[in-house]
């Protein structure tokens, strides 16, 4: 007779057992565990559920743009992009940002400042005045050259890109929107510094190419 069965039997039968005996001595390890368990079950789960995204676009304009209709922009990008996660899919996520003269641009105005520091954000496209005010070269906020990345640039701005008569941009509702890039390979050497800046690359040249041609016109 095992051990186990023979404590059970000297301590008068499986439920006197387990209530006097092994609930008495490992209730509080037996609770942790369980808690542990769900906590590990319920953010494996919800790790899976989550969207995973190859890189991000950050849209920052001073009027409204309807998220629902950036599909013309998604058909052009997504090509040119590539499985950077290896999950078996290509996704973008797109950060519209209204970052107007309101309490809810003033918000967003700092979600801009955190996504200008993160290494997998590249490609950004802004409206006239957002972009006049990012791209001033006494901030110091883009100066990163696209012509040193191999992209066209406007003449008075090395780092940015007009995309005023963009058809592309204009079949989902943006107007007058400018094109500039964050390349952390100039601070960091890892593979998602260059991914991201390679995949910024792309989507930038997809995106002249495509609108100059009247794509989606």
């Amino acid at each position: 007779m095992s051990k186990l069965k023979q404590n059970i039997q000297e301590n008068g039968g499986f439920q006197h057992w387990f209530v006097n005996v092994f609930w008495y001595h490992y209730k509080w390890p037996l609770l942790i565990g369980v808690v542990v368990l769900g906590i590990i079950v319920f953010i494996t789960v919800d790790s899976l559920r989550k969207e995973r995204y190859d890189t991000t676009v950050v849209i920052a304009t001073d009027y409204y743009v309807d998220e629902a209709q950036l599909d013309a922009l998604d058909d052009v990008l997504k090509p040119v992009v590539g499985d950077l996660d290896g999950n078996g899919k290509v996704s973008i996520n797109y950060a519209v940002l209204y970052v107007g003269n309101t309490e809810v641009g003033r918000q967003n105005q700092e979600r801009m400042y955190l996504y200008m520091s993160q290494e997998d954000v590249g490609l950004y496209l802004m409206s006239q005045n957002v972009s006049d005010a990012y791209t001033n070269p006494e901030l110091e906020y883009f100066t990163d050259s696209l012509a040193d990345l191999g992209l066209p640039a406007d003449e008075d701005n090395p780092v940015r890109l007009s995309l005023k008569d963009n058809s592309v941009l204009a079949a989902c509702g943006m107007e007058d929107m400018y094109l500039s890039i964050m390349d952390f390979t100039t601070v960091k050497g890892d593979s998602t510094a260059r991914n991201t800046r390679d995949a910024a690359v792309s989507m930038a040249q997809a995106l002249i190419d495509a609108g100059a041609s009247g794509e989606n016109s």
